[in-house]
């Protein structure tokens, strides 16, 4: 058996023997191009999209119920509906057609607070959906949905034209909103 001795490179035979080797990295680069486009791939990225987002997920809650962001791909899927879009003097908001504002003993304006309910039942399904994902939202998430909940009850009653009526309704958003915020504190504002 013979044993070869690997040629010294010096400076000089490396540039020498550089052109040789320079094809091999376009072909690289097409493996790695190539990888992604593999079914593979493919389905981590998707996995990737369907969790959770990282960053702030207040921010994030706000842009789903706002419309700013669509619903996830697999949203109706996983959860049974496919919310819907409403125009509301004070913004676009995604609803929860199945919703309603869930009040012991229907008190109070039920109805009236109705749009700011069905958004405000997304945003906690929303918070559900991402559990049943295994990447549940933050605590800001449902703070954040829940000061959505806050705004639009308190923006109706701020556009009633009777000051006995956004008297009225002001109150009303003081109870549901504080109810809705205690409870969602005594849950450790996670998904409900």
């Amino acid at each position: 058996m013979q044993i070869r001795n690997k040629p010294v490179l010096t400076p000089q035979t490396q540039a020498k023997e550089a052109p040789a080797t320079r094809p091999a990295a376009p072909a690289a680069r097409n493996v790695v191009k190539d990888s992604f486009s593999s079914g593979t791939a493919a389905t981590q990225r998707t996995a990737a999209i369907s969790g959770a987002p990282a960053g702030d997920h207040g921010k994030l809650m706000n842009e789903y119920l706002t419309g700013a962001r669509p619903p996830p791909a697999d949203f109706e899927k996983v959860m049974g509906y496919k919310p819907y879009s409403i125009q509301t003097p004070h913004g676009q908001r995604m609803q929860d057609p199945l919703g309603y504002a869930s009040v012991p003993g229907q008190i109070g304006p039920v109805k009236e607070f109705d749009k700011a309910a069905k958004t405000h039942d997304y945003g906690y399904d929303l918070l559900r959906y991402f559990e049943k994902k295994g990447t549940p939202l933050k605590p800001e998430a449902r703070k954040a949905a829940d000061a959505l909940f806050r705004k639009d009850m308190f923006d109706y009653a701020n556009d009633q034209k009777g000051v006995m009526d956004r008297f009225k309704y002001r109150a009303w958003a003081q109870i549901y909103a504080t109810a809705v915020e205690l409870n969602s504190l005594r849950q450790g504002n996670g998904p409900p």
